[in-house]
């Protein structure tokens, strides 16, 4: 039997949802506490808590997500925007050392 119509779901995956952005925080947060970077922060002082360039925007480091949502506001007001679909190691260490980041609109 023939449909007439496709009643398949469409799912655009360009859309940002609030579960992207949760995976995204939780990803960050979890790179910024990897003993990797703790190594690092105890050897050379950046990235470590207090130190890092968006912890002016902290609301305290005993919140969950506190580097990720300090780091979200602190790349808005510069115009950045983030890929929130992007949980790559890599891309988690460009946001984290703020390399190679492109501005929306003019500064």
């Amino acid at each position: 039997m023939n449909k007439l119509f496709d009643d398949s779901i469409y799912i655009d995956k360009s859309i940002i949802t609030p579960y992207d952005k949760k995976k995204w925080k939780t990803k960050f947060q979890e790179y910024c506490d990897s003993d990797e970077i703790r190594k690092e922060s105890d050897e050379n002082g950046l990235n470590a808590c207090g130190y890092y360039y968006a912890c002016d925007l902290c609301d305290g480091s005993d919140l969950p997500c506190a580097c990720a949502n300090a780091t979200i506001q602190y790349l808005k007001e510069k115009g950045v925007e983030i890929d929130f679909k992007n949980i790559s190691k890599e891309y988690l260490d460009k946001i984290l050392r703020y390399e190679d980041l492109e501005s929306k609109g003019e500064e």
